[in-house]
């Protein structure tokens, strides 16, 4: 019980260096409870993302051959177009997914 009277004590001794009283040591102490428990899972949670931009982000969309892909053409991904290469020929305007990304080349296969 002694440590919390102490957490207690300099927590006020806090707040009257800031020039507050010590009615402000509940709101300070609340606002700090809904920081750990809002704002850092939050944090955490962010940091397990997936990955959505660069190359790493393009694995695993979906878009459309613009043209034939025989193994080369055009592909529109990620609201871009870009060229493609495929071990398989697809026909324009199938759906496709991106397995690489190899500079500005990404390889596709198609989907179904």
């Amino acid at each position: 019980m002694g440590e919390i009277t102490g957490v207690v004590e300099l927590l006020g001794a806090l707040l009257r260096l800031f020039g507050l009283g010590e009615n402000a040591i509940f709101p300070a102490v609340g606002l700090l409870i809904v920081f750990f428990l809002i704002a850092v899972p939050a944090g955490l949670l962010a940091q397990s993302a997936r990955v959505r931009t660069g190359a790493d982000g393009m694995v695993g969309e979906r878009g459309r051959s613009i043209t034939e892909l025989a193994p080369s053409g055009k592909v529109y991904v990620h609201s871009e177009y870009w060229n493609a290469v495929s071990d398989e020929r697809i026909p324009a305007g199938a759906v496709v997914e991106v397995e690489s990304v190899k500079g500005m080349l990404l390889k596709v296969r198609p989907v179904g």
